[in-house]
């Protein structure tokens, strides 16, 4: 038998038909060498154009993973732009609301003042939350769509809450002028009012008493030589000096048709022209004019016509 390795193939090879043919001679084991060559070039060249192929597939991948994170970068950076604007409108419309809260504030102090009881205890705030806190994205980045998606629902809830309170607001802020000018008014009626007890003492002689075969006009508060008497009402000194039987006096016009007299004085503190507020002193107690003893005679006339001081007296 013929030994294989020794076996070759010819290959003729003719250019065209004049031309000499020139003989290529190929032993068997040159042809196997050539086709194991020829299968590991073929081989590599699949397993390359393969991991090109995978390369390309997880660099697309890749590049698409970066888009949708920059997609999700960008759509923060407009949310929070978004979340911005519309927290600086709920400020602005917060401050509004304020400073209509300072008037119901103003309002119940006043109440307080004059009543003593009732209103708050504390200042009337609006308090907002910091919506505009940073939002990471260390962590998952779909999360940021939760974040920004529950935040503007609570300002828009927000928003539209300032919205209604805004649009009756103006009405609500009229009628609280109105009152508070109509407690203002009141508080200045009652500052000029003559209610605040002139002196302390024993009452020695009532309104209305019939006296040396005279009306007695006032009321007779009975204490030692030099104690205060007071203001029984802010007004202006329209009189002060000796008055015949009163002795040294005081006459205080209050408005709104007030007119207190202080009389039997010892000294007097004031002098004509004088505003003086409710519970300022305004002289001592004395014995002149025609007196029994140390008193206050007070007088409160209305529209001057005198009236019973124990009806106004707290």
């Amino acid at each position: 038998m013929e030994d294989k390795k020794l076996k070759s193939f010819t290959l003729l090879i003719l250019s065209d038909a004049r031309s000499k043919i020139r003989k290529v001679r190929i032993t068997h084991n040159l042809l196997r060498l050539l086709f194991v060559v020829f299968i590991i070039i073929i081989a590599s060249a699949v397993i390359l154009v393969s991991d090109l192929f995978l390369t390309r597939q997880r660099l697309d991948e890749k590049i698409a993973e970066l888009e949708r994170v920059e997609y999700k970068a960008n759509y923060k950076e407009v949310e929070l732009a978004n979340l911005e604007t519309k927290t600086k409108k709920i400020e602005t419309k917060t401050k509004i609301l304020e400073s209509y809260l300072k008037e119901v504030e103003n309002l119940d102090r006043m109440v307080r003042d004059i009543t003593g009881k009732g209103g708050y205890a504390e200042e009337v705030v609006v308090y907002t939350a910091d919506l505009s806190s940073d939002i990471e994205l260390d962590t998952d980045p779909n999360e940021i769509y939760y974040y920004i998606s529950d935040q503007v629902d609570e300002l828009d809830d927000i928003d539209a809450l300032l919205d209604d309170l805004l649009t009756k607001a103006p009405e609500m802020s009229e009628i609280l002028s109105r009152d508070k000018q109509n407690m203002e008014d009141h508080i200045y009626l009652m500052d000029h009012t003559p209610n605040f007890w002139p002196t302390y003492g024993d009452i020695t002689s009532l309104f209305g008493e019939r006296r040396w075969g005279h009306i007695h006009k006032g009321l007779d508060i009975a204490n030692n030589i030099g104690t205060n008497i007071y203001a029984s009402a802010s007004g202006v000194v329209i009189y002060t000096g000796w008055h015949g039987s009163y002795g040294k006096k005081i006459i205080i016009y209050h408005g709104f048709g007030y007119t207190t007299v202080y009389a039997h004085l010892n000294t007097i503190n004031v002098n004509v022209g004088d505003e003086v507020n409710k519970g300022d002193i305004i002289g001592s107690m004395g014995n002149t004019g025609n007196s029994t003893g140390p008193h206050l005679h007070f007088e409160i006339l209305v529209d001057e016509i005198p009236r019973n001081p124990l009806d106004f007296l707290q």
